[in-house]
């Protein structure tokens, strides 16, 4: 069964459910079977789209189709389709996909997001010192680095200036010049900054971090200011270079000078900058920049862009290392709301380190809540039978292992032997692991890995009772499958197979399936015509066959006369053509001597389609008798009860 043909099946009867809130009013019952307000309220907002306005009459009208659905599916469970080992293993294919996804989306994805945008919306002013330690050192060295670090801390933390420890202390070769002090930061920081850039967000102004590690070492971080997020501004400018020589003509300044005063005389800045920018990448676009943000150019430059106080406006000279720029706020865009925002936000997430930080902080909070525990003294008796043939292909899992309980995580133990056995199948995992590898530290890394898979499954397992949503969209699913399941059998098999009731449908019904009233279509093509020989020609066709007309004309006098015959019905018929004998457009001039134009020639009436030539058309109307059969049946053999007063306190939302 194709997932896509269930979600149609799905839409058509407005399969949506979540389980009801404790103590919500039960909107309608079938026999024992309660719904409730908020499964209908849930079900109704999500199908209709955002700023759909509907009334009273909507709501009612869904509220019927809805009732029906649950009709259909309360008859799926009584006669146990949910039993079907068929359908049973469909759902579980379905759970396994749908359950990674989820948790990547809900426990990890979810969160980055959110405090992405929260971030974004403060500009963070940091000066940094750095004790550097490559990403691949040993543990000792590590360990040596951050203790550094920890020591410089205090250092600075008791010194007057931040600046003067970084000089001496900081292994960033630009503290020589800036102190320490990398200026405004917003995130996303660059891969390998993760836990830099949280840093910087969860410190307060004033004070100093931890050391906190990236890709180049360990960091001691102060954070000097955080303000609102400046946002974009759409820029252009003007640049005149420094001299690079002692030339005879203007010098850089008088250049500002008469740029200065082109724009104050009224000239338009682009007319200015394409005449006098010597930046080639702009100068030809009127100066034009694009949308900037913080940190694309040097500070001056940056700082004088967001103090433009409006649009149009531009500045004096702002000085750089390049020379100097005069600059042109077009527009500003302040940060969009969360919504807006999101596709770009996990556009920037997709491949991004973090998601991997953040899964394994998950792993790390499931293991906690599901008690894990794990038996070290194994864990480091089976390191100790290994040698250097783990490393390769020849390695095989000891004989005479011992097969006690490895580490325990929610209700299932694992024993050491399911570990061994996962390294052993999994030798590329192995191999990955360098011979120059700590093979104590090369084992518990793929320990960390089995664990982790482990309590990622277990999660996984205990999905619907840990999340209503999930829960929600199983179920979801379990009835779209019921629902398809049963309409199968009931009308669409039916409709298809019973070639008997259908044809009896026919024949009761043969007056709708008519074929439509069409025009035999005309379209003459004139070439090497004039004028008076083409206007005599169209008027002799309205009257006459246009075998007829094409034996007169075509030759006469060098003008060669085709045609193109079509049968059409209303609905594609010329806009100038009448459905009668006779109806023509007009003669339309084509190239340099042609001429063009359609005539009725004949009309023909509906006629009586045999069943082989409708029968599409009339296998879907059997279907549709087949459903309003069964519904009436199903409401026959059930009790459908709808609390009236709930009801009309529910409809009240659209009066």
């Amino acid at each position: 069964m194709k997932i896509a043909a269930i979600i149609v099946c799905i839409k058509m009867f407005l399969l949506v459910q979540l389980f009801p809130q404790e103590g919500s009013d039960v909107l309608f019952t079938i026999d024992d079977t309660e719904v409730t307000v908020d499964e209908f309220l849930y079900i109704f907002n999500k199908n209709n789209p955002e700023g759909f306005q509907a009334d009273v009459e909507d709501a009612k009208n869904y509220l019927d189709m809805y009732v029906n659905f649950k009709l259909k599916v309360h008859r799926a469970r009584e006669i146990e389709l949910d039993t079907l080992p068929t359908l049973r293993e469909e759902l579980e294919g379905y759970r396994r996909q749908l359950s990674k996804s989820f948790l990547m989306n809900r426990e990890v994805m979810k969160r980055l997001v959110e405090e992405l945008f929260e971030r974004k919306q403060y500009d963070i002013n940091v000066s940094h010192l750095l004790v550097e330690v490559g990403a691949g050192a040993d543990d000792s060295t590590a360990k040596a680095a951050y203790e550094e670090a920890n020591r410089l801390r205090g250092k600075l933390m008791e010194a007057e200036s931040f600046s003067e420890v970084a000089r001496v202390h900081s292994d960033d070769p630009s503290a020589q010049q800036n102190g320490g002090n990398i200026g405004y930061l917003t995130a996303p920081l660059p891969d390998g900054f993760y836990e830099f850039e949280t840093a910087v967000y969860e410190t307060a102004a004033g004070e100093f971090s931890k050391p906190v590690r990236s890709n180049m070492g360990y960091h001691v971080i102060r954070v000097n200011d955080r303000r609102t997020a400046r946002g974009e501004v759409e820029l252009a400018h003007i640049l005149i270079r420094f001299a690079t020589d002692e030339g005879t003509g203007p010098s850089p300044e008088e250049k500002v000078e008469t740029v200065l005063e082109e724009l104050e005389s009224g000239k338009s800045f682009r007319e200015v900058a394409q005449r006098y920018s010597e930046d080639a990448a702009t100068a030809n676009r009127g100066g034009y920049v694009g949308f900037a943000g913080i940190n694309l150019f040097e500070r001056s430059f940056e700082d004088a862009a967001f103090s433009i106080p409006e649009d149009g406006a531009y500045t004096g000279p702002v000085e750089t290392r390049v020379g100097y720029h005069i600059i042109q706020r077009i527009s500003k865009r302040p940060l969009s709301d969360f919504e807006k925002m999101k596709p770009l936000l996990e556009q920037q997430l997709e491949d991004s380190d973090r998601k991997d930080i953040a899964m394994q902080e998950l792993i790390e909070r499931i293991k906690e809540e599901a008690k894990y525990e794990r038996n070290e003294e194994l864990l480091t008796d089976f390191i100790a039978t290994l040698d250097e043939d783990f490393f390769s292909y020849r390695w095989r899992v000891p004989e005479d292992l011992q097969d006690d309980i490895l580490f325990t995580i929610g209700e299932r133990d694992y024993k050491l032997a399911e570990f061994a056995e996962n390294l052993r199948r999994n030798t590329r995992m192995r191999l990955r692991m360098s011979r120059e590898t700590d093979l104590d530290y090369a084992v518990r890394k793929l320990y960390g890995e089995f664990s982790g898979d482990a309590a990622i499954s277990y999660q996984e397992s205990i999905l619907e009772d840990t999340y209503p949503e999930f829960r929600a969209l199983m179920r979801e699913y379990e009835e779209g499958i019921l629902l398809f399941e049963l309409t199968r059998r009931k009308v669409w098999d039916r409709a298809s197979e019973d070639e008997e009731g259908l044809r009896q449908f026919y024949e009761e019904n043969a007056h709708n399936y008519l074929t439509r009233e069409t025009a035999e279509v005309v379209t003459f093509s004139l070439e090497k015509a004039n004028q008076r020989v083409s206007q005599r020609m169209y008027s002799f066709a309205k009257d006459n066959h246009h075998s007829r007309v094409v034996s007169r004309f075509d030759g006469r006098r060098g003008m060669e006369v085709t045609t193109q015959i079509d049968t059409l019905d209303v609905r594609n018929m010329p806009d100038q053509l009448e459905m009668s004998v006779g109806s023509k457009t007009e003669l339309t001039p084509t190239g340099e001597d042609g001429f063009t134009f359609s005539k009725v020639e004949s009309i023909i009436p509906p006629r009586q389609r045999k069943l082989e030539e409708a029968r599409g058309f009339v296998i879907a109307d059997y279907q549709d008798k087949l459903e309003k059969e069964w519904m009436a049946d199903l409401k026959e053999k059930y009790t459908i009860e709808l609390d009236r007063e709930v009801v009309e306190r529910v409809m009240k939302k659209w009066k």
